[in-house]
């Protein structure tokens, strides 16, 4: 029980500084793919999924794939509530969601980023939950802090698992 209460407390703590710069700052500095991510570096930080050039990376591509869609595909509608059925938003947002996440798989895939967490940044954005250039700089800040604050709580001690030097021999393994 006592892995599972660090690997808990660390996931939170993951969290913390994102989720204090949404409150102090009103932006979405914290969402749902977050989540997964920092499930991912507090539980298997060893994984491939888990190097930070692969979480950054495939995030990275998720919002790029993510805004392309959107924009091309949905500019203008977006999925806070569901769209009327059968209607030109509705296929709209349908279609930006499925190419972007065909696409950031593609591009991870490619680009050896996997880190499927990313999917789930890509239907933010596709969606128009997150569309804007600065939701996707924030979405790359968050991104940022969320892996400095994983690589604090290691050379802290805080955090289960491996050191610096794990985590860049597990992305040199095959995924």
């Amino acid at each position: 029980m006592r892995e599972e209460l660090r690997e808990s407390a660390t996931a939170g703590a993951l969290l913390v500084v994102v989720g204090a710069l949404a409150v102090l700052s009103g932006r979405t500095f914290l969402f749902p793919s977050l989540g997964p991510s920092a499930f991912l570096l507090a539980t298997k930080p060893s994984a491939p999924a888990s190097h930070p050039r692969r979480v950054a990376g495939g995030h990275a591509v998720g919002v790029l794939a993510g805004l392309a869609t959107y924009h091309a595909l949905a500019s203008g509608v977006a999925v806070t509530a569901p769209p009327p059925a059968m209607t030109t938003a509705s296929a709209s947002l349908a279609v930006s969601g499925v190419v972007s996440v065909m696409l950031t798989t593609a591009g991870m895939v490619a680009a050896d980023l996997r880190h499927a967490p990313a999917c789930a940044t890509t239907l933010i954005v596709s969606l128009g939950l997150l569309s804007s250039p600065t939701d996707a700089l924030l979405v790359g800040a968050s991104i940022l802090i969320l892996l400095a604050t994983h690589r604090t709580l290691l050379a802290t001690e805080i955090a289960p698992g491996q050191t610096t030097a794990d985590i860049a021999d597990a992305a040199d393994r095959p995924s």
